[in-house]
């Protein structure tokens, strides 16, 4: 077998593949008594069937399956002869079988980037101080009461009010697209969670018993500057919805008062006061890893800029494809099915794009440090961290052990940890200043 490489681009190389007849010829023999010992003919015993008859009949058949063939086992045996690595199946050209002439074939492949990381040492960088502000404690108590809250059926009353919760099945049309939805749950004290925006308010005053009630409003335009709205397809923005509601289950939210009373059943402080104190705590804490991830991410821009190369497209579609995956159980946890919601996926492959490339980069530059710096994740490293997500999740380390390696995950954590290793690394090594205060921001604390 011969065999030559060009390269296309730093991640596209071509492979021209020749492969002398006598091995072809063996190969087509093989296949034609492979087929004949399965072939029953009329007139013929299994297995005895003439060549020339099988060549007649099957011909063409036998020698697109011993052209992939070929093909398959060439193409890996060169892949190793010549150190490709391939992130894609190869793209096959001019593959054609012709009788007692060598069988050769030219393949465009990806392949993964080869990257030197340079410059990443004594990076320079500006981190904020983390702060907690009394509106970030009150809103933090607020979540709190949400989760004391009471849910209680509505009685002495007859329709919805602004702080209640029901479940209703909807159909009609928003603009010219037909709606349709059962078991939607509503809570119109939450208009920001709204499963349509607008939905919420309009729902205010609906009779509790309601089949068939007709109510009308305006969906709001996205605004790009706040990313308000901004699930809303462009084709309904602005467009008005008309629907029947079936109301199937009402409640009211009975909430608790923001007393020493409330503090003590929440478990975790005897007075409102000291409640107050241990949330900031927790805040604060909650904001310095926040603000150490942002500085691993100013980090990762900065090498980024630091080592320019490319990586394989077809590495930045599948990134796409998980982008948008992600978007979609986003939309999902909200209660929106993307499909309904029209969403533009070209679109939003388009818009996303940049990052998933600079992801992908970022991934092989890190993988390509941690290498040079010979960087390694121990057992304990590992057996620390599934212990820190067992009981996050509530599950013993070995029932979690054993479910990342059925799922065939155990692998994906032990390269998450190498990364998080060698950026704490880099970090350890950077240049670190803490960013002067936004004089815009707010002062309160």
């Amino acid at each position: 077998m011969q065999v030559t490489i060009s390269e296309i681009s730093p991640v596209e190389k071509k492979v021209a593949v020749e492969i002398d007849w006598p091995y072809v010829a063996q190969k087509l023999d093989e296949a034609y008594k492979d087929l004949s010992r399965g072939v029953a003919l009329k007139g013929f015993r299994k297995g005895k069937v003439p060549r020339p008859m099988l060549e007649k009949m099957f011909g063409r058949q036998v020698e697109q399956e011993v052209v992939k063939q070929l093909v398959q086992e060439s193409f890996v045996t060169a892949a190793q002869q010549h150190d490709l690595q391939p992130v894609a199946e190869p793209i096959v050209d001019d593959a054609h079988l012709h009788k007692g002439k060598s069988f050769h074939y030219s393949a465009r492949v990806e392949v993964r980037s080869i990257v030197e990381p340079k410059e990443y040492d004594g990076v320079e960088l500006g981190q904020r101080a983390a702060a907690v502000s009394d509106k970030d404690v009150e809103a933090a108590l607020e979540r709190k009461r949400q989760e004391l809250t009471e849910f209680k059926a509505i009685e002495g009353r007859t329709e919805l009010g602004a702080s209640d919760v029901a479940v209703v099945d909807l159909n009609g049309h928003i603009g010219d697209k037909k709606f349709d939805k059962e078991a939607m749950m509503v809570d119109l004290g939450e208009p920001a969670r709204d499963p349509i925006p607008g939905l919420a308010k309009a729902l205010v005053g609906t009779p509790t018993t309601a089949a068939g009630h007709e109510i009308r409003f305006t969906l709001p335009t996205p605004n790009p500057e706040t990313g308000e709205n901004e699930h809303i397809a462009r084709e309904l923005a602005g467009k008005e919805a008309v629907l029947k509601v079936t109301v199937k289950e009402t409640r009211e939210k009975l909430m608790p008062a923001l007393d020493d009373e409330f503090a003590k059943d929440t478990g975790e402080a005897d007075t409102l006061a000291e409640l107050r104190e241990k949330t900031r705590g927790k805040l604060l804490e909650a904001d310095e890893k926040q603000a150490r991830e942002e500085l691993k991410g100013d980090l990762v821009k900065e090498l980024l800029k630091r080592n320019t190369f490319v990586v394989a497209p077809a590495l930045v579609e599948r990134q796409l494809d998980a982008m948008i995956q992600r978007s979609r159980l986003q939309l999902a946890m909200r209660g929106i099915d993307y499909r309904s919601a029209g969403l533009d996926e070209q679109r939003m492959r388009d818009e996303l794009r940049e990052s998933a490339n600079d992801e992908v980069r970022a991934a092989f530059l890190i993988d390509a440090i941690a290498e040079k710096e010979k960087v390694e994740v121990s057992e304990a490293d590992l057996e620390k961290k599934l212990a820190e997500l067992a009981q996050s999740r509530d599950k013993s380390v070995p029932r979690l052990k054993a479910e990342l390696q059925k799922e065939g995950r155990l692998d994906s954590l032990r390269h998450q940890l190498r990364e998080e290793k060698t950026l704490d690394l880099l970090l350890g090594r950077a240049k670190i200043k803490e960013k002067a205060k936004d004089a815009s921001s707010s002062s309160e604390t």
